[in-house]
């Protein structure tokens, strides 16, 4: 199901798996960059390898539903599983299926859900466009004002947010802005080097050639590659 695999990520070698079913990979550091995403800070855990795929596990061969069961048999938090089942969705492992927070429940998308998200998968996945951009590309066969149209998407788009069916993004409902993790993740990459805590293991920003602190435990990282 699985295949282990090393690649460098600024000059250090970190381990990684493939998911032979969809050909997708993952691993620690990517994990802790995407909870960074969304502000949360966490730490190298010996047993990452461990819990994902055994999340992995629960969902497709036993079919588990109940995010606390799958919790419960991958040895997680209810709140550590459900980032970890965010992360899966945003590395396109678990993509057919959302989280309801709600009833802490992980299902596939009924039938209407699964055609809103066909209408904006490509602009949000692909293109990374704003809801404005969304709705100049929209079909207009009733000639709606374009800002009716952008009305309607962002709806759209905050349903499928609040639903958790999308994934990887920030919703800004004042401004109606959508924030990326792959954007953010690659202009961060041309101004910061993001390296680990030598204390505590947490990924931290640095400036090239500077410093920065960690969130967690407020060691100086600095760089040292120049």
């Amino acid at each position: 199901m699985f295949k282990k695999a090393v690649k460098k990520i600024n000059n250090k070698e970190f381990d990684y798996y493939i998911d032979e079913e969809t050909n997708r990979n993952f691993n620690e550091w990517s994990y802790q960059r995407f909870c960074g995403f969304y502000d949360e800070t966490i730490l190298p855990d010996k047993l990452f390898y461990d819990k994902i795929t055994k999340i992995i596990a629960c969902v497709r061969t036993k079919n588990m539903e109940s995010i606390q069961e799958i919790a419960d048999n991958s040895m997680c938090t209810l709140e550590e599983c459900a980032m970890k089942l965010k992360y899966l969705k945003n590395k396109r492992i678990l993509d057919n299926l959302y989280i309801d927070r709600v009833n802490q429940v992980i299902k596939k998308c009924s039938e209407e859900d699964s055609k809103i998200l066909e209408k904006y998968y490509n602009m949000l996945y692909i293109h990374h466009y704003q809801v404005k951009e969304m709705a100049m590309r929209m079909p207009n066969l009733y000639n709606k004002p374009l800002e009716t149209i952008e009305n309607e998407v962002f709806e759209d788009i905050k349903y499928l947010y609040n639903k958790c069916i999308i994934n990887g993004i920030k919703l800004d409902e004042e401004h109606r802005l959508i924030i990326y993790y792959t954007v953010e993740k690659h202009a961060k990459a041309n101004i910061y080097l993001t390296l680990n805590c030598p204390n505590c293991g947490a990924l931290v920003d640095v400036s090239y050639g500077g410093n920065g602190r960690c969130n967690y435990c407020n060691t100086i990282v600095e760089d040292y590659t120049k």
